[in-house]
């Protein structure tokens, strides 16, 4: 079997990383599609990569972005083309994360080390225009675990080595507001989702935190207070997670793929 690793994933359709190139595949209704080999196959692990559905375009769409070339490429799933696109400025010397996609935008937290620069690098996959989204503070001052969706928002998680607490900032209105400031200790929070309590109450808003130190834990808006979840506490080792967000959009072409089909 061919070893894979996920770039990313969108509406039930994952973008997988094999030893022969990009897979896009569906489990839900279990198919597949070979990427057609990037212009410059070889110099992929040097840049970023982000994968999302593009809601204008109907289409699917893979993005490689290059911090050593002059040129990025673009793939349409419905053309099955890559087209070329001028690099984002200014230069960057490493993407940190894999593109976390927000309403048909792609999200990449880069540096400068040279420079002490950071930032979030955005991709609009309709308009294919790279855009800036600046940290809040100095890069020296926090250090990022996650981006997330916290009301309805692109939302922030960071911490201080120096300070036993985690930040939740959202991004509103071109600038970034906390929302959210908990105490956890020595270890941070590396991921947070907002969900909905049953029955629903008003003015509330809890999160599903996942935490190096406790695993994982709900945390109450309304009483400030965190539990844990049984089952899942640090011992129980977790490697990654992901948001599953059901949606109407499926990868309808390709290849049938089952469970034991080789990627």
């Amino acid at each position: 079997m061919e070893r894979f690793g996920t770039v990313g994933s969108c509406n039930g359709t994952f973008c997988l990383k094999t030893k022969n190139g990009l897979t896009l595949w569906n489990p839900s209704i279990r198919r597949k599609v070979r990427v057609l080999e990037c212009p410059r196959s070889s110099e992929l692990a040097s840049g970023g990569i982000g994968f999302g559905f593009d809601p204008i375009s109907d289409d699917y769409k893979i993005v490689w972005i290059s911090y050593e070339k002059d040129t990025s490429f673009v793939y349409a799933v419905k053309t099955g083309t890559w087209c070329e696109i001028a690099s984002p400025k200014p230069e960057f010397t490493y993407v940190r994360r894999e593109a976390f996609l927000f309403k048909g935008v792609l999200h990449w937290e880069v540096n400068r080390f040279d420079l002490d620069f950071s930032c979030i690098l955005t991709f609009d996959l309709s308009t294919h225009v790279f855009g800036m989204i600046p940290f809040p503070g100095s890069a020296l001052d926090r250090l990022t675990t996650r981006l997330t969706t916290i009301q309805d928002s692109l939302a922030l998680i960071s911490y201080r080595m120096d300070v036993d607490d985690t930040w939740i900032r959202v991004w509103r209105d071109a600038s970034w507001s906390v929302v959210f400031k908990l105490g956890t200790g020595k270890l941070p929070v590396d991921g947070a989702f907002q969900f909905q309590p049953q029955p629903q109450t008003t003015n509330e808003c809890n999160l599903l935190l996942i935490t190096y130190g406790d695993g994982f834990q709900i945390y109450n808006s309304k009483t400030g207070v965190q539990s844990g979840v049984l089952g899942f506490n640090a011992s129980a080792s977790l490697i990654d997670f992901r948001e599953c967000v059901e949606t109407i959009h499926l990868l309808d072409m390709g290849e049938a793929a089952c469970e034991t089909t080789q990627l």
